[in-house]
Order: C-alpha cells, then structure tokens, then sequence
C-alpha cells in the first residue's frame, strides 16, 4: 500500500474517490455487467453482508492492545494464530475451487473503486464487483457500481467506477477499512524512511 494525496490524483479518479482518504492495495477483484440494482431486498440482504464480512475484517486486522497479563496475551496470540492459519487454508481451498481471481492494483473508498482492466468499459455500465479485501480471508466484498471512465493506461485500461446502493452502515465499515489501512500505509512509509 501507498500513500497517495488526493491532489496528485488523476482527475478521472479525483471526479470518483473526491478529496475523502482512499487506500492503494493489490486485492482479487472481478466484475460482470448487469442490467440494474437488485430489489430493495436483496440489495438489503447484500449490504448486511457486506457489513458482516468488514465488521469481520475489523477483527481480524485489529491487534490486541489491551493490558492482559504476558500468559494471557501469549495464549490469544497462539490462538489467533491457529485461526489465521485455518482462515488461509480455507481461502486456498475456496480459491482452489471456484478459480481465482487475479489480483490487481485498486484504489478505493466508500465513494467508488479504480482498477486496471483488462477491456474498455463503456461509461455509465452498471458491474457487479467482487473484490477479496483480505486474502486470508475467502469471503468477497460484493458492490454494484457505475463506470465513470476507462482509459488507456500502464497495463490495461484504468477504470474508475462510482459505488451505488451501498447502506450507511456498510459505507461505515468501508470507510474504517479504508482508513485503518491507510493509517498503516502511512506508519510503514515513515518507518521506511
């Protein structure tokens, strides 16, 4: 992950992530297009989902930094580590199953998503996106969102798409995820200097 500032931003992804903290990774994603948003239920079904896989993420990114005893704090780590290695068993086999996808720079926030792609995108196509925000972790993030631009870039065309139909409680997530990675973007780059 990088740090970036939104002024150095291209203006097609400044127009999509605007001036609100973004965070750079290397994650799976795919897309399909679709016609339109899911009904009311379903897309409420799908956006507490999402809060549960990003709540999870919350937990599973966080570091125990309460004041246990050392006996205590070096059994949940064993524990936490045992956990870990299961969840990273399971993504090799859910990815091992269904094919996985291939993982691509991504700059995101709770306002849209710009990716690499492999093809052009018309604007204004609504996709359906699966993205892996935790490799470790074999449950996708699932978003609909709207092609602002797809232009030529270094390694396929530079798509940057706005989000649609996501709940105030799963943008709430998004952001923390976003933040909490931007935040460690930013203690990795200053301790690298």
């Amino acid at each position: 992950m990088t740090e970036v500032l939104p002024s150095l931003l291209p203006a097609a992804e400044l127009a999509v992530l605007g001036h609100q903290v973004f965070c750079d990774d290397e994650m799976p994603v795919g897309w399909s297009v679709v016609r339109a948003l899911p009904d009311d239920h379903e897309l409420a079904r799908m956006n507490a989902r999402n809060e549960v896989v990003l709540r999870t993420l919350a937990l599973v990114e966080e570091h125990d930094e309460t004041r246990t005893e050392d006996a205590e704090r070096a059994e949940m780590h064993r524990v936490e580590a045992k956990i870990n290695l299961v969840l990273e068993l399971l993504a090799e086999l859910v990815a091992a199953q269904q094919g996985a996808l291939p993982a691509r720079r991504v700059r995101f926030n709770s306002r849209g998503i710009c990716w690499e792609a492999d093809e052009q995108l018309a604007p204004d196509t609504l996709l359906a996106v699966v993205c892996y925000a935790a490799t470790a972790w074999p449950v996708p993030l699932k978003l609909h969102v709207r092609v602002a631009s797809s232009e030529p870039g270094d390694a396929g065309f530079r798509t940057c798409a706005r989000i649609e139909g996501l709940s105030a409680g799963a943008a709430n997530w998004l952001e923390k995820l976003v933040f909490r990675r931007h935040r460690r973007a930013i203690a990795q780059s200053r301790a690298a200097r």
